[in-house]
């Protein structure tokens, strides 16, 4: 959450001339429902299982997909993801999080009760970190996240295309 995978997304797929989707507002298109919406009536748990099945039916000839912060750590989903295409993992310290989350427009579920608790956001993200670190490190590729210039992001294109 927060490390800017949409943003991100949607400049690779424009420079690449390659489709974008954002796994999360597909999901909710699929469902007529909002992330926010699906949480609250299927629990987590019911919401990684429609991310799952969105997963395995995706079709990620010439896209760059922006998936959840959460989706690589269930239901062998990491798997899955460098079984169909090159993974990135976009890398910032838990306090430059904490900041883009706390100044973010949208909802986001886990973290709506403590959104305006600095302390505990900080904590909280921490320990997803910790929690997913195991996940996020198989990707294909990772980067620092912090401030990709345009010099930087060619860059990135041509590890991509090479992987």
């Amino acid at each position: 959450m927060g490390a800017g995978k949409s943003r991100l997304g949607k400049r690779l797929a424009k420079r690449m001339n390659f489709t974008f989707l954002d796994a999360d507002k597909e999901i909710e298109k699929e469902n007529q429902a909002t992330v926010e919406e699906l949480f609250a009536t299927l629990g987590e748990s019911g919401f990684r299982a429609l991310e799952r099945k969105w997963l395995e039916d995706l079709d990620t000839e010439n896209a760059i997909v922006a998936l959840g912060g959460g989706t690589p750590c269930f239901n062998n989903n990491m798997d899955l993801i460098l079984e169909k295409g090159k993974s990135i993992y976009l890398q910032l310290e838990p306090k430059t999080l904490v900041d883009r989350l706390q100044n973010a427009k949208g909802i986001r579920p886990l973290i709506e009760p403590i959104k305006n608790d600095k302390e505990a956001l900080l904590s909280f993200v921490e320990q997803k970190l910790i929690e997913r670190e195991q996940f996020y490190k198989k990707a294909n590729f990772t980067t620092k996240a912090m401030s990709l210039s345009a010099k930087r992001l060619d860059s990135l294109i041509e590890v991509i295309e090479r992987l």
